[in-house]
């Protein structure tokens, strides 16, 4: 069981200063280190220690300056990574005071500080607040943290809510709304309460427009998912937020190096249509490194299905916010591609058009999703190296790897893209063109 004094101590001067040494000690083991902590302090306090130790690896991958933050294992799972927390700390106006209800370690509330909003973060888990408390005081940022539960918050109306509720309450995942906790009767009660609201949510829950209204309950102004290095991190549902438009959904994306290209080349592509008039994307600008493409609630509703059986001269990957968000037939609508097959599947063109949340690949070949055929190509396609994505298809890619492996003479790499096309499994050979 956790021990909320341990943590408390944590923060204590003393115990940064072991924390400084155990943390440039990068050589000596785990148990030896424990064994030498144990020289000095009690054992809740040593172990509380080298958990920081053992969960900084694993806080690299979410913030910029690990050594700062302190995380309880469980805290540090549900956090939002550094990048897409500073992007949704922008749904909130300037200067506008939020409660941050299920504030955990504090990594969002740390964001909205950042914007210069006054926060007051609220969490029912006292370990929580403390790491919540010495998180925002290790960068220099003030915001009020109070040990308490959702149920019994009351809210000032002129406050925004950003909230995170538990999707793992009763030990499993959910993208259920009849099991977060708070439950959704309090977070409705809660949203009647206040300015505005931004509900963070797993990327499979689902927006049931409908029944929400049948319930007399107000759906979400607008919906939005993120995503981070290829994978969709969450979603959000927004009330009396305008930054987004009404009834809308938008897929966000984080731009790494190769989308940061083709998002200038897109910039001025766009540009240049804008200045002869030609443009009619509703896509969002870029806000520092992010892209967005916003799409109406509605949308699909209005356009028939356009499939390709066959991959025309070119195919295409593009962003799983897109999927997530269920609009791939509306992208693909809307820059006048074609889906090859299904709604998951990968884009087809006789032309590429660059855009940042595609990777445009030529097509070399197309041949049925069977293994003597697939060797014998890899031994005739003299490949060093191999990349495999699968869409819509249960594969397996590293027994696909294996098929592949042979002994090339040539540096050359090529691309596989696993799909369905009509009731057929086709594996489609290509070379990356942007």
């Amino acid at each position: 069981m956790l021990d909320v004094d341990a943590y408390r101590w944590l923060t204590s001067p003393t115990a940064l200063r072991y924390w400084m040494e155990l943390s440039q000690d990068a050589e000596s083991t785990s148990d030896a280190l424990l064994k030498k902590l144990r020289l000095h302090l009690p054992s809740n306090q040593a172990s509380t220690l080298l958990e920081q130790r053992e969960l900084q690896a694993l806080a690299k991958r979410k913030v910029p300056d690990p050594l700062r933050w302190f995380w309880t294992r469980q805290l540090l799972e549900q956090s939002s990574d550094y990048e897409t927390a500073m992007e949704t700390a922008n749904d909130f106006p300037k200067a506008g005071s939020v409660l941050d209800i299920c504030c955990g370690a504090g990594a969002d509330s740390l964001s909205l500080a950042h914007r210069g909003l006054s926060v007051h973060a609220i969490d029912r888990c006292p370990i929580a607040c403390v790491l919540a408390k010495h998180n925002a005081s290790s960068h220099g940022l003030t915001i009020q943290v109070q040990d308490q539960s959702a149920e019994e918050t009351q809210v000032d109306c002129n406050s925004f809510i950003h909230i995170d509720p538990d999707r793992r309450a009763d030990g499993t995942r959910t993208s259920s709304l009849e099991r977060l906790s708070p439950n959704w009767d309090t977070i409705v009660r809660l949203l009647k309460q206040c300015k505005g609201m931004s509900l963070k949510l797993a990327p499979g829950t689902r927006v049931d427009w409908n029944g929400l209204k049948h319930r007399g309950e107000q759906p979400p102004h607008a919906v939005r998912f993120l995503s981070r290095d290829g994978s969709v991190r969450q979603q959000r549902w927004y009330w009396g937020l305008d930054r987004w438009p009404e009834n809308s959904i938008t897929a966000s994306m984080h731009l790494n190096e190769p989308s940061t290209r083709r998002a200038y080349q897109f910039a001025v592509r766009q540009e240049n249509r804008q200045s002869a008039n030609e443009s009619n994307s509703p896509c969002a600008p870029m806000s520092s490194d992010w892209f967005h493409e916003t799409f109406s609630q509605f949308e699909t509703m209005d356009i028939e299905a356009e499939l390709s059986t066959q991959p025309s001269n070119f195919v295409a990957d593009y962003d799983p916010s897109i999927r997530a968000a269920e609009m791939s037939l509306s992208f693909a609508h809307r820059y006048g591609w074609h889906l090859v097959d299904s709604n998951s599947g990968y884009l087809t063109a006789n032309e590429p058009a660059v855009h940042p949340m595609v990777r445009w690949f030529r097509v070399m070949d197309v041949l049925p999703l069977d293994k003597k055929r697939l060797k014998a190509y890899a031994r005739n396609a003299n490949v060093r190296t191999w990349e495999l994505k699968s869409r819509g298809l249960e594969v397996d890619l590293n027994a696909l790897r294996k098929i592949l492996a042979c002994k090339p003479t040539s540096s050359q790499s090529m691309t596989i893209l696993c799909t369905k096309m009509g009731n057929s499994h086709r594996a489609i050979f290509c070379s990356e063109v942007f």
